[in-house]
């Protein structure tokens, strides 16, 4: 505990001594008063001037790189689905090939039946026209 209080003890004595000092240069400063600069040309009247010509053209600059980081990410957004559904295709296309079907078997083995006959006909004629083709 009485360390604590010699630290604090010995922070109040350096701000002290800061204050002192810089209440000494300000008196000094101020019998030098012959000079017109009566703000800091750093954070100034200009300073905040310059900073609103800077805010327009800034905006514009971040609202462009908004909107192409927004047209960028519509672009990747639209590959990455069309990505995702040749995918889908892909595995359907290899489960299909890998698994066997046996609905395809009798398909196959269906015997090769006769010509199936087309019929053609129009409102005018009372008969369909019968036409055989080979398909």
């Amino acid at each position: 505990m009485a360390a604590n209080q010699k630290i604090v003890l010995a922070f109040v004595c350096l701000f002290v001594a800061c204050d002192l000092a810089m209440a000494q240069q300000q008196a000094a400063n101020s019998s030098d008063a012959d000079s017109d600069v009566a703000e800091s040309r750093t954070f100034g009247h200009h300073f905040l001037r310059r900073i609103s010509f800077a805010l327009v053209p800034g905006a514009f600059v971040v609202g462009v790189i908004t909107t192409l980081l927004a047209a960028l990410t519509v672009v990747s957004i639209k590959g990455l689905g069309v990505g995702v559904i040749l995918l889908i295709l892909a595995i359907g296309q290899m489960l299909s090939r890998a698994l066997p079907v046996q609905a395809a078997a009798a398909y196959a083995a269906a015997p090769v039946a006769a010509p199936v006959p087309v019929v053609y006909s129009h409102s005018h004629t009372q008969q369909p026209v019968w036409l055989e083709k080979e398909w």
